[in-house]
């Protein structure tokens, strides 16, 4: 895989979530799975979902109220630990398991089809899940969601679409943020792979975004577009496959950089987190090191 590919440079460095984490290296490796390109994590999700369940259904809680609506084998939906059901839920496990993490909520009312991992302390409120998906700890998701790896710290808690994506850490998508995943002649997605744009060999891709990308009410993007880690997206950007590391609006400008880095600081704050010294180091190494 290219390592230009500028969304996953900084995933790879700074993510915790299973995907990546070396504590789940027996769960995921780039080898085993076969992963030469950017948007072949999507299309491993289901069979990384699939050995994560052999591995851990002996050893989880089963999940059990009367706000659950279940269709398939109530033997594969189990949970890492205790989860607040406090909504109506359907589950449908026909096409694979669902597995919840610890200290997950669901409220209102949600749909989920497996396979699909929802990670430690993520609350879903009014979202339909279509899998196989995997999202990390602490997101909020609502919409639709469909075919996904979202990382940990993802806010998605509005209306809109999100399909055959990979969504970065602390990620914020406001309001109606919705991407396309195929295109009207049914044709071949092309991806800019950080040197160039690469024929996918798929009809379904939706986009890919870096860590602490941004995005104003109602952005629409593209199919296959790629959002640079950091940008801050406000302006359209409907018709560009590729928004640059640290944009500031989506098109020429580029993002300041001690707003920046306190922007950063108030989204991790408001999850009571505050961002290390060597975690503001590095983004201001990659920012000195980015040629804009």
């Amino acid at each position: 895989m290219n390592k230009k590919l500028f969304p996953l440079q900084l995933i790879e460095d700074f993510n915790d979530s299973p995907l990546f984490s070396k504590r789940f290296k027996d769960w995921f490796d780039f080898e085993s799975f076969n992963i030469q390109n950017s948007w072949d994590i999507i299309l491993a999700a289901e069979k990384m979902i699939l050995n994560y369940f052999e591995r851990v259904k002996t050893e989880t809680t089963p999940v059990d109220s009367n706000n659950l609506h279940l269709i398939g084998e109530r033997s594969s939906v189990i949970s890492r630990g205790k989860i607040f059901v406090e909504g109506q839920t359907i589950i449908n496990t026909v096409r694979g398991p669902v597995i919840f993490g610890e200290n997950v909520i669901l409220k209102n009312f949600n749909s989920i089809e497996g396979p699909c991992y929802i990670g430690n302390g993520s609350i879903l409120d009014s979202a339909t899940i279509r899998g196989p998906f995997i999202c990390g700890s602490v997101c909020k998701l609502s919409g639709e969601i469909e075919e996904s790896y979202l990382m940990d710290y993802v806010n998605k808690h509005h209306y809109g679409f999100i399909g055959h994506s990979i969504i970065g850490n602390w990620v914020n998508l406001g309001a109606g943020t919705t991407n396309s995943d195929l295109k009207n002649n049914y044709s071949n997605i092309r991806i800019f792979d950080g040197d160039d744009y690469k024929d996918t060999l798929r009809i379904k891709i939706g986009c890919i975004m870096g860590d602490h990308v941004k995005t104003a009410i109602g952005t629409m993007i593209n199919t296959g577009t790629v959002i640079g880690p950091f940008a801050n997206v406000f302006e359209s950007i409907q018709n560009i496959k590729y928004v640059r590391p640290f944009s500031w609006g989506g098109h020429d400008k580029i993002y300041d950089l001690e707003k920046l880095i306190e922007n950063i600081s108030k989204s991790m704050n408001r999850r009571e987190m505050e961002p290390s010294e060597e975690y503001i180091n590095r983004i201001k190494k990659f920012y000195s090191d980015f040629s804009f």
